[in-house]
């Protein structure tokens, strides 16, 4: 958002050779935009819109943080900024970490639990900004987002082990709704969870729900294989 950002120079044409990092994060959104039909952009306001890569870059971000805290020798953190996180260790006790999914209908109270060991977990919701996460311009016209409304998707969560990928997954399953379940379930490591506007719960078998917060709703199934990507940190 700043003027004088890498990443706003970049777009203006006025860095011929980016930074290495930024050439990562370039080559990573424009997976994830192939992978989910155009539903995740870097450019979300249209082909001319100006460059906004802040879908990838703040569990990407967060990453890094965790990195380095795993290099200095830390084994037990949950490092977090907005509600997305990644964990280490658990507390001293072993037991894992637990995280709430917010009720749409109250969001002071939880609709679900989460427990996490070791991973990432990121959630995008409507329920505190509203349709802040839009379908792009561009996507795909199979690409078919899921309704609002009653109907629709309240929020999306994920767990897998890097933030950068939960997070990105997660905003693209906001999208498709239940149907992000599936597309999530396509890469290994990976797996998801959507609450409907309703109330309606729906996860993953693999999505680590803590014991007392089964969902209401079905779950996920098998999945067909969906392509992978694991980049370089």
């Amino acid at each position: 958002y700043r003027s004088d950002s890498e990443v706003c120079r970049f777009d203006r044409g006025e860095v011929p050779d980016p930074s290495a990092e930024l050439r990562h994060v370039l080559a990573a959104c424009e997976w994830l935009e192939t992978a989910s039909g155009g539903m995740f952009s870097s450019r979300p306001a249209g082909p001319a819109g100006p460059l906004d890569l802040a879908g990838y870059v703040k569990g990407w971000a967060i990453d890094q943080a965790a990195d380095q805290l795993i290099a200095a020798g830390i084994e037990r953190f949950a490092l977090g900024i907005g509600g997305d996180w990644r964990i280490l260790g658990g507390h001293q006790d072993d037991r894992p970490w637990r995280f709430a999914i917010l009720d749409p209908a109250d969001p002071a109270s939880p609709r679900a639990l989460v427990e996490v060991v070791e991973g990432a977990l990121a959630t995008s919701g409507r329920y505190e900004r509203g349709d802040h996460v839009l379908v792009p311009p561009g996507a795909a016209t199979g690409a078919a987002a899921a309704p609002t409304g009653a109907a629709g998707a309240a929020s999306f969560s994920v767990v897998g082990q890097r933030l950068a990928w939960a997070d990105a997954f997660a905003t693209v399953g906001l999208l498709k709704g239940t149907g992000g379940i599936e597309w999530v379930a396509g890469f290994a490591g990976y797996a998801g969870a959507v609450v409907l506007a309703d109330g309606a719960m729906y996860a993953a078998d693999e999505f680590p729900l803590a014991a007392d917060s089964a969902p209401r709703g079905a779950g996920a199934g098998d999945f067909p294989p969906q392509p992978s990507f694991t980049p370089s940190r």
